[in-house]
């Protein structure tokens, strides 16, 4: 019966014992980062100086990798660079198939459509290529401005369909203010007007 007795208390202690010590919370890293103690970002419960592309933040935020075509900037924010430089080209179009019900070309043939453009910053348009089709795509022509300047200024266009004598106006004298976000898709497509139904513009960075 004491037998019985004292293996009874050893189980009871090693049963005491099991998990005793174990702790939910043990496994939570206690909070070393935050708004109180870091004016920069925090990555991985660490402190940092939040002013790089792969690791800027603020204020104890979770720090942001900033995407190729951005930068960390003054303010610790992911964006543009507003001293890049970049390149503004008319891509493609998609042009009515008529000029206000009549034919663009007395031929009855595709207009020879171009893009005039102005980038803010420059006093001298520039122009694209022609090209005779109700969908032209250009691979030159453009202009170059900063970031910064684009940003801030909107960028001039106008479509034409190039004729013998007196070009046809496909388009008015348009603008087109740019976004933080057209420069990290690489550009956008602009709204139907006049005789143009779409307008897609690339934007690149240049060297």
């Amino acid at each position: 019966m004491k037998t019985h007795r004292m293996l009874a208390v050893v189980a009871g202690l090693v049963f005491a014992g099991c998990g005793g010590d174990e702790d939910p919370g043990d496994n939570t890293p206690p909070v070393t980062c935050s708004a109180s103690n870091c004016t920069g970002c925090c990555f991985n419960n660490t402190c940092q100086t939040g002013n790089t592309a792969s690791a800027c933040g603020k204020a104890g935020a979770t720090c942001k990798v900033c995407n190729a075509a951005q930068v960390c900037k003054t303010d610790q924010s992911c964006g543009v660079d507003p001293a890049g430089v970049w390149f503004v080209q008319p891509v493609s179009a998609q042009i009515t198939a008529s000029n206000n019900g009549t034919a663009w070309d007395a031929d009855g043939s595709a207009p020879d459509v171009f893009v005039e453009m102005l980038c803010p910053g420059s006093t001298v348009g520039t122009i694209t290529p022609e090209v005779q089709s109700y969908t032209p795509a250009w691979t030159s022509g453009g202009c170059t401005a900063t970031a910064g300047r684009l940003l801030a200024e909107p960028w001039a266009f106008r479509v034409w369909d190039s004729d013998v004598s007196v070009n046809d106006t496909i388009t008015g004298v348009l603008l087109y203010q740019f976004k933080e976000e057209n420069f990290s898709t690489g550009g956008v497509t602009l709204q139907p007007s006049g005789g143009m139904m779409s307008l897609t513009l690339g934007v690149r960075k240049q060297p």
